[in-house]
């Protein structure tokens, strides 16, 4: 069941969290449309990591970072050597990371060493573990059952700045983002919506065992202004057993009369599919941008053998040169979806994911301008399989693509 934020601010219910750790059924939260005062979207890291850097750096009383994939490097140490000068100077810097994905324990564990003795509070989410500790690293808690954690892997991506300011996209704070190896997005947002975020982070950390003193509810939820021009907006999420993405994703391709865009890395869900399919059956445009050799090869041969059926049904598929991670969706030229969620099992069905909604011909069209259009320029003609050996092997894993 989720917990509708609504009537009760996100403020309220962030004061009911600074008192009680979160359950987990308290983590699905349902937020009613609210608005953005701004919206820009910014593609690859080259364009994204920069201005992200400097909204941390500008930061005056907090930093709330939830990321799949936050490991040294290149961009992983210039990230970490900012949180650490922020939390030197007395800002709240928390941050919560997948085990799977950033490695805390293994493989980064001294970047995480690091990040903790500069004052920086982390949480991990551990998905794979059956016994894990519940509280911040360095904390020394005693480990305990974990069995509502299990297989719910913590696939977000979410920057929120002093309450104010927030950042959803697709890509991990990771080198491979930066040097064009991958091709991603993040959408910058500021106004009211930005509280729908801060919300999510904070009962995140809450459930992980991390504490958030109530003193500094006002400065993490401070008033917010609607701009000028304010853009409906909503933030969506996936969590255990609620999956507003998901459907979000199925209106929003049953809603399309003249055009839609998919951009998308792991295209395998079979009622998904179909719902792409038929919006190109029914007249709609329909363009599916797509990695041309995606970096997990059972997931790419399981979308190959749907790819006969699309073209058929008149779908225009995109075949990016480099590994695009992008999820975006966007409807008609007024509405866009973009954040973390990928169209196979996993995300669309057991992971934690957020995306934002917005309804703006505008940012639709700066979508248009710098991601869909450039990747028209360079992308090559999706294909069927073709010959026996590509066919047995794509159909046998479009068979068992729930399990990839």
């Amino acid at each position: 069941m989720s917990r509708t934020v609504g009537v009760q601010s996100p403020r309220a219910r962030a004061a009911d969290l600074a008192a009680r750790p979160a359950r987990r059924a308290g983590l699905a939260l349902a937020f009613p449309t609210t608005t953005a005062a701004s919206a820009e979207v910014l593609v690859a890291g080259t364009s994204f990591y920069p201005p992200m850097l400097d909204d941390i750096a500008g930061a005056e009383s907090s930093v709330h970072i939830n990321q799949f994939g936050f490991k040294p490097g290149v961009v992983g140490d210039l990230f970490a050597q900012t949180l650490v000068a922020k939390a030197s100077e007395g800002v709240s810097v928390r941050l919560v990371v997948d085990n799977l994905g950033s490695g805390p324990d293994k493989g980064a564990r001294e970047h995480y060493r690091r990040l903790v003795a500069g004052g920086v509070q982390v949480c991990v989410n551990r998905a794979s573990k059956l016994r894990a500790a519940v509280a911040p690293l360095g904390d020394g808690a005693a480990k305990r059952w974990n069995l509502g954690a299990i297989g719910h892997v913590d696939h977000r991506k979410v920057v929120v700045v002093d309450g104010a300011v927030g950042w959803v996209g697709g890509a991990g704070i990771e080198d491979h983002f930066n040097d064009g190896r991958f091709h991603d997005l993040f959408v910058r947002l500021t106004g009211p919506v930005v509280a729908q975020l801060q919300l999510v982070f904070v009962t995140s950390f809450r459930w992980l065992g991390g504490a958030i003193p109530e003193r500094e509810l006002d400065v993490l939820f401070p008033p917010l202004d609607e701009g000028d021009d304010p853009i409906p907006a909503v933030v969506r999420h996936n969590a255990p057993g609620y999956r507003p993405i998901t459907t979000a994703i199925a209106q929003l391709f049953d809603d399309a009369v003249e055009t839609l865009d998919v951009v998308n890395p792991y295209v395998t869900d079979r009622r998904m599919i179909h719902r792409i399919a038929r919006a190109a059956r029914r007249g709609v445009r329909v363009r599916l941008f797509t990695p041309a050799n995606g970096n997990n090869w059972a997931c790419s041969a399981a979308q190959q053998f749907h790819h006969e059926k699309l073209l058929a049904a008149g779908v225009l598929i995109y075949e990016y040169p480099s590994m695009l991670h992008a999820k975006a969706f966007v409807r008609d030229g007024e509405e866009l979806l973009a954040g973390t969620c990928n169209l196979d099992a996993w995300s669309l069905k057991r992971f934690f994911e957020i995306d934002v909604q917005l309804w703006s011909p505008a940012v639709a069209a700066e979508f248009e301008e710098r991601f869909s259009a450039p990747a028209v320029e360079v992308s090559s003609p999706g294909r069927a399989a073709a010959g026996v050996k590509e066919r047995a092997l794509t159909t046998v894993f479009a068979t068992i693509s729930p399990l990839l």
